[in-house]
Parts: C-alpha cells; structure tokens; sequence
C-alpha cells in the first residue's frame, strides 16, 4: 500500500510533541526565544500562516524569504513604568524566530503579510502551474 507524506501533519505532530515535553517549564517567561500559538491553513489559493503576537511592536515584526524558507521574528517587550511592582509574570517576552520550509509549489516571491489585531497573517500563494484550473473539452 503506497502511503503519501503530509509534512503539515508531521510539523503538528512534532509542536505537539514539544509542548508536552515543555510543559510545566516557565522558560517563556524569562526572556529567553519565546514560541506564540501558530495555525497553517491551505486551500486552493495557497498557504495562510497565522501567528499570534499580541503585544508585539510592528517595527520588531521582519518577515522575509529566501530560497524556499519563510522566517518570520519579532520583538515583545515587558512595558510597565518605573512606579510600578511585578508581583506576577506570565505572558512570554523576548525575541521570537520561526522558518518554515515552504513546497516549490508556493509562490514565495509573492508573499503578503499583514498583523492586525495582534495576529499576524502571512499569505503565500499557489504557483500558477499548480492552481486548479478547469479545462475546455472541444467537440466535433
């Protein structure tokens, strides 16, 4: 029986594996890389790549490509003001930097990103030669 691939399935099941192996850990909290909910969609326009960053300066936001990687970091800053005490801390904070090996069939020199309400959306669409396309039948 011929079984195919589905490397979106096995990156969920490796970020599955590795927030099970964290979990308990407060590592997010001290500074260090931090990694924010992240959810990849396809359809047959393309990839949408959707990464939660509330909080997250737009000027820290750098999202760029090069062969077939997309990399996409950012900067959360704690903000409070001198006057005030932490006496909790739990949102994470600190750089953040995440690659993806995107297919050949995606076009990544046509990449759109937008961060809206805390949320970051990136759009890579399909190639041209992978778009479904609907073929004319001529009669005689």
């Amino acid at each position: 029986m011929l079984q195919s691939w589905n490397p979106w399935q096995e990156l969920e099941d490796i970020q599955r594996r590795l927030s099970r192996a964290t979990e308990g850990r407060n590592e997010a909290v001290t500074g260090r890389n931090w990694a924010p909910a992240t959810d990849i969609v396809e359809d047959e326009e393309g990839l949408y790549i959707y990464i939660d960053m509330p909080d997250v300066d737009d000027d820290s936001l750098d999202v760029s490509t090069e062969q077939n990687s997309l990399r996409i970091a950012a900067t959360r800053h704690y903000k409070k003001s001198d006057t005030q005490t932490v006496h909790y801390e739990a949102r994470p904070k600190g750089e953040f930097s995440r690659s993806f090996t995107i297919p050949n069939n995606f076009d990544l020199d046509k990449v759109e990103a937008k961060y809206n309400r805390g949320v970051l959306q990136v759009f890579i669409p399909r190639t041209e030669t992978t778009k479904a396309r609907k073929v004319e039948v001529s009669t005689e």
